[in-house]
């Protein structure tokens, strides 16, 4: 049986190794998780989501944070949940510019990397695509985004949920918004 092909990509400092890729794998057994593993460099990044889907036959897509950044800024054209996107990049990640731990384990052994003025300029080539296929969940209140992301959110997707606070608690994914929220999202796009 050929199962349908997911694309997982991760936040900023973040890996492809984490609980949530764990989580996907446990309750979504039915579907082929790709976790990809990216970095800071927004075009390399979004080449490599790029060249995935044109090399595989991707389902859809998932984003956190970055990640959802990058899913955005994709050429893939079907389903996408990006959950709590980062927008403004350059406002965003300002404030990460020096020495960055990762927050998991990457496949190249690293345990930090450095972010430059230079990589944070890159972000201004890119421009996300907003279209009836993308679905926004985000958090009531955002530590890292801030409470303000919500009006862009209302601004920008007209398919988006603000999630309970007992399912998205904060900018980071739970267990439970991944048995829950996913799994609804993963039903409207399989029907």
């Amino acid at each position: 049986m050929n199962k349908k092909k997911i694309v997982y990509i991760h936040g900023f400092g973040g890996s492809p190794f984490t609980q949530t890729v764990g989580f996907l794998n446990l309750y979504y057994p039915d579907y082929e998780w790709c976790a990809l593993e990216v970095d800071h460099h927004a075009g390399a990044s979004i080449k490599k989501i790029n060249d995935f889907a044109k090399e595989n036959n991707v389902f859809a897509m998932i984003g956190t944070s970055l990640g959802g950044f990058y899913v955005l800024c994709s050429d893939f054209t079907g389903p996408k949940l990006v959950i709590n996107p980062v927008i403004e990049p350059m406002k965003s990640l300002k404030k990460s510019v020096g020495t960055v731990q990762y927050h998991a384990r990457r496949s190249d052994g690293a345990t930090s990397f450095k972010f430059t003025m230079q990589d944070l300029f890159e972000f201004k080539k890119f421009k996300f695509i907003v279209n009836d296929n993308v679905t926004c969940h985000h958090t009531e209140h955002d530590e890292l985004l801030g409470d303000d992301i919500k009006r862009d959110y209302e601004k920008i997707f007209k398919n988006r949920k603000m999630c309970p606070k007992k399912t998205l608690p904060s900018h980071i994914i739970s267990e439970s918004y991944v048995k829950h929220e996913v799994g609804e999202f993963l039903s409207v796009i399989s029907r």
